[in-house]
């Protein structure tokens, strides 16, 4: 996946980049940006080119870590919460519990659930420095004139380094 954005901090093998949404994101605030100044986000990424701070980069992320990562994120635990629910009422069943099963399979599955972002997290701090889950700025972000007098608008391209 590659992303754009510019570059707010070095240090050292890192940088701290600012990425600005895309475009498909959208203003209609259901995720509380309302406001032109959370617009972006600041990320770590690997420095391998010595981009400099102020400069306009591209960034790339293994798609298969995007994937693993969103996976990680949404499924893993929704399948928790599933499998909590599904477990319970089935523990219920053979032991002979009475009462409102299904509000505590739903207690119990968000209880799992709960869990699991506990583990992911814990998860997060063990490989937050791990290279393979960081993205890394691979070229230069260089802004054109397009050649036509007429037009107003200009071409973004890259260069790789």
């Amino acid at each position: 996946m590659e992303q754009y954005g510019i570059i707010t901090e070095t240090r050292g093998e890192t940088a701290a980049v600012n990425l600005q949404r895309h475009l498909i994101c959208g203003e209609c605030g259901k995720c509380g940006i309302m406001s032109e100044s959370k617009r972006s986000i600041t990320i770590e990424a690997q420095n391998p080119i010595r981009a400099e701070k102020g400069q306009r980069v591209v960034i790339e992320s293994d798609d298969r870590q995007v994937i693993f990562l969103a996976f990680m994120l949404y499924i893993v635990p929704l399948g928790g919460l599933v499998a909590g629910i599904l477990s319970w009422m089935q523990f219920a069943g053979n032991l002979g519990f009475t009462g409102t099963l299904e509000l505590q399979a739903v207690a119990f599955g968000f209880a799992l659930m709960v869990f699991i972002f506990f583990l992911i997290r814990k998860w997060d701090r063990r490989v937050k420095d791990n290279p393979q889950y960081k993205p890394v700025i691979t070229g230069f972000l260089l802004d054109k004139p397009e050649c036509d007098e007429g037009s107003s608008e200009q071409h973004t391209e890259y260069q790789e380094e």
